[in-house]
């Protein structure tokens, strides 16, 4: 764990010298992953082909048409609808990012499976990407990039997992989504850390210690039982 946080430091430190490529406005992000999966929102998964906007458009049609009866949508934009429909499991365009790099080693450590290579991914404030101009991109169409969003979505998971997005289009060039850190422009922004499987509890005992856990990246009554069974498994 203090190996990862000294890491995390020197990264940072590293990155702020570089003047001509690194952004002085903006904090790195972090993401975790069980495994080292090129980094595509979920909707690109299994095909990453431009043809699964066609999806995604019949997708949010049926969510705005249904969601209602379980939330107001009605006042949200475009990329609100699509923060409220990541959170809840649609497969979207986005993809989940941390500024905690605290959380971001929980979640790729997290499950508890002897096949996993755990990895944290760190996303560099750099002139490759931009945050989302939500005011003058206002529709889904009109996005052609790859964009930073932060959610206003006010919900207490997000906000204890301090969540961030990605907003991911397909390349106009290749006709299909491109995983983040796979293209030129973008791989002096993105560093990619591998975690020691074996070192996956105790790392987690650490975090626990220094406050995150089920519990606090799950603020309800769910993370604290899932908390409780993580805590029982020692007995």
């Amino acid at each position: 764990m203090t190996e990862y946080l000294k890491l995390v430091s020197e990264v940072r430190l590293k990155h702020k010298d570089r003047d001509n490529q690194v952004r002085q406005d903006s904090e790195p992000l972090y993401r975790g992953q069980s495994q080292d999966f090129p980094l595509l929102p979920k909707i690109a998964r299994n095909n990453d082909s431009s043809q699964v906007l066609e999806k995604e458009s019949f997708m949010l049609t049926e969510l705005k048409i249904r969601g209602h009866r379980h939330k107001d949508i009605s006042q949200l934009d475009v990329w609100g609808l699509l923060t409220l429909a990541q959170h809840y499991g649609l497969a979207t365009r986005l993809l989940d990012w941390t500024s905690n790099p605290l959380v971001a080693i929980w979640f790729a450590c997290y499950e508890n499976n002897p096949q996993n290579k755990p990895h944290v991914y760190i996303l560099l404030p750099h002139w490759g990407i931009d945050h989302l101009d939500r005011e003058s991109i206002r529709n889904t169409k009109d996005h052609i990039q790859i964009s930073i969003l932060r959610t206003r979505l006010e919900d207490s998971r997000v906000i204890a997992q301090d969540g961030w997005l990605t907003v991911h289009s397909p390349s106009r060039k290749h006709g299909k989504f491109i995983p983040l850190g796979e293209q030129e422009h973008h791989a002096e922004g993105m560093v990619k850390v591998k975690v020691n499987p074996e070192s996956r509890k105790e790392i987690l005992k650490d975090l626990d210690t220094l406050g995150v856990s089920y519990q606090t990246i799950f603020p309800d009554m769910e993370g604290l039982c899932r908390y409780i069974n993580w805590k029982a498994e020692e007995i």
